[in-house]
């Protein structure tokens, strides 16, 4: 299993970036074919938020978010909350929050990497098992 972070729908659902959007949908949709792909309750309401800030119809956020549901297999709770607090105060990175957080969801749901466009996320890393891709423009 695979978890995917935010970045990767929202390039996948805008015209912002042609080659992050082409890679975002070709690893959708080899995620999907392969049933493999995880996205939490996290991903949803960020990529909601990210997409309504983009001045994104709502009417395209409820479709894609409707899709997006099929495939959400995991959702904080407290304890993952905590965590990613007591993790960010020790390490300095409370900016980064939710890429802990992002990071706990990866290896509750046993996803074996988590993929993002987002480089901060090598940042934290160590504080967990999951490894991390970080992609770059081909």
């Amino acid at each position: 299993m695979v978890y995917l972070d935010t970045n990767i729908l929202i390039y996948a659902g805008v015209e912002q970036d042609i080659r992050k959007k082409e890679q975002s949908l070709d690893i959708l949709e080899d995620l999907i074919n392969n049933n493999e792909l995880v996205l939490s309750t996290l991903v949803l309401q960020e990529f909601v938020f990210t997409m309504a800030k983009l001045k994104i119809d709502s009417r395209i956020i409820s479709r894609d978010s409707n899709f997006y549901f099929h495939f959400v297999r995991v959702e904080h709770d407290y304890t993952d909350m905590k965590e990613a607090v007591d993790i960010c105060c020790q390490s300095d990175n409370c900016k980064n929050i939710n890429d802990i957080l992002h990071l706990i969801l990866a290896e509750k749901s046993k996803c074996r990497n988590l993929i993002t466009f987002d480089r901060d996320l090598k940042k934290i890393a160590d504080y967990r098992k999951t490894d991390i891709q970080i992609l770059t423009k081909e």
